[in-house]
């Protein structure tokens, strides 16, 4: 699967997206509950995919944009 780089988002970014705390989504990729493909940590920062989000969490809301 071919990744898009908009389609790449900072925890805290799908934190306020998708309305999960910080600290859950953290918590899902260090326990591998999203796949290594979806989630990765670079240096300090955790890079998500939008798609993983999605499969873990549940689509957003129509009320919420993904792009904001």
């Amino acid at each position: 699967m071919k990744i898009e780089f908009r389609d790449v988002i900072s925890i805290p970014e799908a934190s306020a997206q998708w309305g999960i705390s910080v600290d859950i989504i953290k918590r899902y990729a260090r326990d591998s509950k999203l796949l290594p493909s979806e989630a990765r940590r670079a240096s300090k920062y955790w890079l998500i995919t939008r798609q993983g989000m999605e499969r873990v969490f549940g689509k957003l809301d129509s009320g919420r944009d993904a792009m904001n």
